[in-house]
């Protein structure tokens, strides 16, 4: 973990603050994430009253990040979802950029590599459509359930693989055995970005679009710079934006590894570690 005394933390406000949601502003509960406390709120309210802009940055699609934007009372701006392939208009309610992948050879990848396996994707504001056996079992919109073809047939901001996990419920690590399972669909990177969740959980996305493409995206339409950019996170998913943002920001409780990526590390979620560093600031 990087050591910070005091006197070298970031002292100057930032232009531009993106946050990740689940266990950075929010607690997350086992397939479901609680409101935002009131201090929370109040630090992100004090930021855009001081004209700086803040975004939304998650791997939640567009639905879920819309959620937890209105709980914290963002009314304007953007979020990007689904890490960085979906980017949603909070006032004008629409999304405003979306990035896809042909789903249907990384399902037969997919399936090759595990006949147990299931799918669900991503289509546009409908929810998720989901292949029978799919565990629906977190705080979702779920559209419907669909045949392997049908999740096939079109070209999607988001394909879901998974498979039942032993790994306990800790969003913190990222599971064994969907790690086994994604490195034997062996998907080529030219064509898919792949993130491997904790609950045996695996994101398919389009080539070279992270969380730092996504927050990257906003930032241009501000015209602010990574160099002017701070960035709030507590997972794997959220070491690219670490890496393109001026200063990162990661929570007390995620794991040594991105910790250690981190310019600061805040209190946790559960002491409101956001509020903390933002209140220094604004």
């Amino acid at each position: 973990m990087r050591a910070h005394a005091p006197s070298t933390l970031k002292q100057t406000p930032p232009k531009f603050v993106a946050v990740d949601l689940d266990n950075t502003v929010v607690d997350y509960h086992y397939g479901v994430a609680t409101k935002p406390t009131k201090r929370v709120i109040k630090a992100l309210r004090a930021v855009r009253e001081a004209g700086v802009p803040v975004a939304v940055v998650t791997g939640r699609a567009v639905w879920g990040a819309e959620r937890t934007a209105d709980d914290l009372e963002l009314i304007e701006g953007f979020a990007s979802a689904s890490h960085g392939a979906s980017e949603y208009d909070l006032g004008d309610r629409r999304i405003t950029y979306q990035a896809t992948v042909d789903p249907g050879p990384a399902i037969d990848a997919f399936r090759a590599a595990d006949s147990t396996v299931e799918f669900a994707v991503a289509r546009d504001l409908d929810g998720w459509y989901h292949t029978s056996g799919f565990a629906t079992d977190f705080h979702g919109k779920f559209a419907g359930p669909i045949g392997l073809d049908e999740a096939a047939e079109r070209p999607v901001p988001r394909l879901i693989a998974r498979v039942a996990s032993d790994n306990g419920r800790d969003p913190g690590t990222q599971d064994p055995k969907a790690l086994r399972l994604a490195a034997a669909a062996a998907l080529d990177p030219a064509d898919y970005h792949v993130e491997v969740g904790f609950n045996g959980w695996i994101d398919i996305g389009p080539p070279g679009v992270t969380k730092a493409t996504g927050v990257a995206r906003i930032a241009r339409h501000y015209g602010v710079s990574s160099a002017d950019t701070v960035v709030f996170g507590d997972a794997h998913n959220d070491l690219t934006m670490f890496e393109w943002a001026g200063y990162s920001v990661a929570m007390g409780q995620a794991v040594p590894r991105v910790r250690a990526a981190a310019d600061e590390v805040a209190p946790s979620v559960w002491e409101d570690g956001v509020a903390e560093v933002l209140e220094r600031w604004f």
